[in-house]
C-alpha cells in the first residue's frame, strides 16, 4: 500500500503544479483588467465591446454613423462646401433700400410776377365792359408728389396755387368807368389760377450735397377772376369795419404748360432724399380773349414767373 502510493506522488504532485499554476496566471490576468477598468474610470472614459467594434468598424473609420456607437460624428468643416453659392467667395449684394425711398414729394411757397398780357389793359376795353384785368404781383403755393425712378430722375403730380392781384392802374380806370372812384364802393380784385400737371424732374448734382435741376410738364389750369366790393361787417362786441365781398366773377378752363430750373441743397446729409430748393419756372396758360359776346373770359393768354423755396423728397 504504502509503495503503491509512493509510485503515484509524482504524477499527483505534477497536477497540484499546473493546477497551481493555471490559478496564479488567472488571478494575475483579472487583477491586470480590474486596474485597467480602474485606470479608465478615474480619466471619464468607459469603453466596452460594443464600444471597441463600433470604434474599429468599417462604417467609424470612414466617419459614418454606427448605431451603437457612443462617438459623435466630427462637425462639418464651415469652409467645406460654401453656402448661397459663390464657390467659396462671399456673395455681393446691393445696398438695401426701402421701398418708400421711391416716393417723391414736396411742399412750397413763394410769389409770382405775372407777364405779357397780364401786365396791361386797354381803358377803351374797359369803357365797353370787357373786363380783362391787369395783374399785380401775388404769391403761389405748390404741392405734390410722385415716384423717384431713380436717384437723378424722378416725375411729379403737382398742385399749384397762384394768386395774382389787380394793378392799380387797373382798378383805378375801372372805377372811374363805374363811377365809384374815391367812394366807399370802390372795386377791387383778384385773379386765382390753380392747376394740375405733371412734371419730370432732373437733377444735376455739383457735389455730394448740392446741385442743380431741371423740370417741366402741363396739364389742366384754372383761372378764376373776382370783382370784389368793401362791405361793412360787425363783429360781437359792436366794431364794425370793410371787408371785400365777391360781387362779380368769371371763370375759364384751359390747357397750360410749365418749365423752369432749380437749385437744391441735402441739409439732411448726403445719403437723405431730402433737400431744400429753389426754383424760378415760367407758367403759359392759353386762357381766352374777351370778346364782344363774352366779355367775361380775360385778358388772353397769360404767363406768370413764380419763384418757389420749399422742401422735397
Amino acid at each position: 500500500m504504502v509503495a503503491n502510493r509512493d509510485r503515484n506522488c509524482p504524477q499527483l504532485r505534477r497536477m497540484l503544479i499546473a493546477v497551481s499554476a493555471f490559478a496564479i496566471g488567472f488571478s494575475l490576468n483579472a487583477a491586470a483588467q480590474t486596474t485597467a477598468a480602474a485606470d479608465n474610470s478615474a480619466n471619464g472614459q468607459s469603453y466596452s465591446s460594443s464600444n471597441y467594434s463600433s470604434y474599429l468598424s468599417t462604417d467609424a473609420l470612414l466617419g459614418g454613423s454606427s448605431g451603437g456607437s457612443s462617438f459623435a460624428e466630427p462637425a462639418a468643416s464651415a469652409s467645406a462646401s460654401p453656402q448661397y453659392g459663390g464657390g467659396g467667395r462671399r456673395s455681393s449684394y446691393p445696398t438695401y433700400e426701402s421701398r418708400f425711398s421711391h416716393i417723391a414729394f414736396e411742399g412750397g411757397f413763394g410769389f409770382s410776377a405775372p407777364i405779357g398780357n397780364d401786365t396791361k389793359f386797354s381803358t377803351a376795353d374797359i369803357n365797353n365792359g370787357y373786363l380783362s384785368p391787369a395783374q399785380s404781383i401775388g404769391y403761389g403755393i405748390t404741392v405734390g408728389g410722385g415716384w423717384n425712378f431713380t436717384k437723378k430722375f424722378g416725375a411729379l403730380i403737382e398742385y399749384q396755387f397762384l394768386r395774382q392781384g389787380m394793378s392799380n392802374d387797373y382798378l383805378d380806370a375801372l372805377n372811374t368807368a363805374e363811377g365809384t372812384s374815391g367812394s366807399g364802393a370802390s372795386i377791387g380784385g383778384n385773379i386765382n389760377t390753380w392747376s394740375f400737371t405733371i412734371d419730370p424732374i432732373y437733377y444735376l448734382p455739383f457735389s455730394h450735397k448740392s446741385g442743380a435741376y431741371v423740370t417741366g410738364g402741363g396739364g389742366f389750369y384754372r383761372k378764376v377772376t373776382n370783382f370784389t366790393e368793401p362791405v361793412e361787417s360787425c363783429d360781437y362786441y359792436g366794431d364794425c369795419f370793410d371787408v371785400p365781398e365777391t360781387v362779380d366773377h368769371f371763370s375759364s378752363n384751359q390747357g397750360g404748360v410749365n418749365g423752369g430750373v432749380g437749385f437744391y441743397h441735402k441739409v439732411f446729409g448726403e445719403d437723405s432724399n431730402g433737400k431744400f430748393y429753389a426754383e424760378v419756372r415760367y407758367v403759359w396758360v392759353n386762357s381766352p380773349v374777351a370778346s364782344a359776346s363774352n366779355s367775361y373770359q380775360g385778358s388772353g393768354t397769360e404767363g406768370f414767373i413764380p419763384v418757389t423755396f420749399g422742401i422735397r423728397f
